[in-house]
């Protein structure tokens, strides 16, 4: 996932907004309309088809950045030197427009200073960002194409526990990798999450696989994979992703607007759950349970206090936790809404004012004013053959990284052998290699990292290079 988001620990989205929720689920659909569902769907999963129609429209995401959430949120990132994080991840997307509109995860490309997509026929486009939204960890892309294959898009509000759904994406930079499991649940609200509600599955999912379209039986696009529940770091049964309804919705506003506006009262809530709802004189399981008040916040001028139960908004009849949330976010700045409060085994009603979010600002890219650089900005020494008892190679190992260099992927440590099929043992070989190399030529430098060697492409500097480059890919060459 950068595309999955792996912490050290448990790992969840966080950017909460009017929730905290608990880890509690409910079924999108009565029992009754899930049977009808299963009655009509084939016996066996069989996701062949499905995968090589979805395909075409799933791309590769590469970053180069420096952002702090960047770093913590990276799916694959190595390092320029012991102790540093190098400025580089990956994650997977999908095409929904075919004049080039991209849907990604936000913690991908959070602090990104560039960003490139490789599609399945292995064309390089560079990407803008049109905006993210941090709370339902969404990015849209945008590259400069026409006439691009895209996904078909289905309901992720129609998914039933129990139904199979595959997930296809790029894990540890394995490309359009499909893997297949069923739905836990749906909706799913993750403890210390965001309120969002997810599409929980045992679909498998590691680092690379963020952004990356779910997909249903049909080959319909149902969700878009966003993280992993782990409490080692590494796959462990349980992940989730966003439904395809909301990411839609999202793109839509970013878009339009390159931004997404929420209201908020500041109350931190979780759903009311059949264990809990006793505890407070209630027999149903709706609302949402108030935890925390913000000082100087709007609920706290209503008089909100924990330990109050949120039944509804406005006129309506008790709600959902997840309609409240909805409610509430959906309503302008300045606004009043009416909320009915149960507290101390009474029914209450109050006003309470609408404040806004301020919304998720898309990282500014710097690609297209890219300062000058010298050896692609490798910083190289020589290795001058046979040390002490060692029989050593001469060669140019890498002591630093920044520009062409870095967003390719060197770091400390590397040792340069060939410039494309030119064999290089020093400086003076390196200078007189690229002296003829233009800003607009694609690089092939041949890489000894450890034992493993391959060759690393170093991609045009000119804007142009989103034309095409094909056959070149970041891929590590493999033996066949």
């Amino acid at each position: 996932m950068n595309a999955v988001n792996f912490a050290r620990g448990a790992i969840v989205a966080a950017f909460s907004t009017f929730a905290l929720a608990s880890g509690t689920s409910s079924w999108s659909q009565t029992r009754a309309s899930c049977l009808e569902r299963a009655s009509s769907a084939a016996h066996g999963s069989d996701f062949v088809a499905a995968a090589a129609r979805q395909s075409p429209a799933v791309v590769g995401v590469t970053v180069a950045g420096t952002g702090s959430d960047w770093a913590a949120a990276s799916d694959q990132h190595t390092s320029t030197q012991w102790g540093r994080s190098f400025e580089r991840s990956f994650a997977s997307g999908f095409i929904f427009r075919r004049d080039g509109y991209i849907l990604t995860s936000a913690h991908a490309v959070t602090g990104a200073q560039a960003i490139s997509v490789v599609t399945e026929d292995q064309r390089r486009f560079d990407a803008e960002v049109l905006g993210i939204d941090r709370r339902t960890d969404v990015a849209l892309l945008r590259v400069v194409a026409s006439d691009l294959p895209v996904v078909t898009v289905g309901r992720s509000s129609d998914l039933c526990p129990g139904e199979w759904v595959a997930a296809m994406g790029a894990p540890f930079g394995f490309e359009r990798s499909v893997t297949a499991g069923v739905v836990s649940a749906n909706p799913r609200y993750v403890p210390g999450g965001s309120g969002v509600p997810l599409i929980q599955t045992d679909v498998a999912l590691n680092p690379g696989n963020s952004g990356g379209p779910l997909f249903d039986e049909r080959g319909q696009v149902v969700g878009m994979n966003s993280m992993a529940y782990s409490p080692g770091g590494g796959y462990s049964g349980m992940s989730f992703s966003l439904p395809i309804d909301t990411a839609m919705r999202i793109a839509d506003e970013l878009r339009i607007s390159g931004k997404v506006m929420r209201g908020h009262i500041g109350a931190r809530i979780q759903p009311l759950t059949v264990e809990l709802a006793p505890a407070f004189g209630l027999d149903t399981a709706l609302g949402a349970l108030v935890v925390r008040v913000d000082l100087d916040s709007p609920a706290e001028q209503a008089g909100l206090r924990s330990g109050d139960v949120v039944l509804a908004v406005d006129n309506a009849a008790a709600m959902p936790y997840a309609d409240i949330q909805d409610r509430v976010a959906g309503a302008r700045k300045g606004s009043l809404l009416a909320l009915k409060v149960w507290r101390h085994k009474a029914l209450l009603t109050m006003q309470v004012g609408v404040a806004e979010i301020p919304p998720d600002l898309a990282p500014r890219l710097t690609a297209d004013a890219l300062p000058p650089e010298t050896r692609f900005g490798l910083e190289l020494l020589e290795r001058k053959g046979v040390l002490g008892i060692s029989l050593l190679d001469p060669g140019l190992i890498v002591q630093s990284v920044s520009g062409s260099a870095q967003r390719a992927g060197l770091r400390y440590g590397d040792m340069l052998i060939a410039v494309n099929d030119v064999q290089v043992a020093g400086l003076a070989d390196f200078d007189a290699a690229i002296r003829s190399i233009k800003e607009t030529d694609t690089v092939a430098l041949l890489v000894l990292r450890g034992s493993a060697r391959s060759y690393v492409p170093i991609l045009p500097r000119s804007p142009q290079r989103a034309a095409v480059a094909r056959g070149v890919s970041d891929a590590t060459a493999r033996t066949p």
